[in-house]
């Protein structure tokens, strides 16, 4: 599934996970705060993962997987999911991982 912009401008991505039609968002700075990523818990009608879009290669990355393991394994704690991103994250941006928007 291709990305597409929602009304207000922002690239949004549309994935599923456990059968459920998700948005990925990429968020302006000023509306994701101090927030690198969120993802709905427990997700609604229309589940969303918004992401801060001035982030680093890597820290959009990292932050990307942190959260689809947010919406795919909510029972994991958020120790085991911070380990978990980064390593993943980790291996792929050495393998030479690259975002195109």
């Amino acid at each position: 599934m291709g990305s597409t912009t929602d009304s207000h401008g922002n690239v949004v991505y549309k994935t599923r996970i456990h059968g459920r039609l998700w948005r990925i968002r990429l968020m302006p700075s000023k509306q994701m705060g101090q927030d690198w990523g969120r993802c709905d818990h427990p997700p609604g009608r229309h589940p969303k993962i918004d992401l801060k879009k001035s982030l680093s290669k890597f820290n959009l990355l990292d932050t990307t997987i942190h959260e689809v393991l947010h919406a795919a394994r909510p029972e994991l704690d958020e120790e085991t999911v911070d380990v978990t991103a980064t390593t993943i994250a980790r291996a792929l941006y050495r393998m030479g991982w690259d975002r195109t928007i």
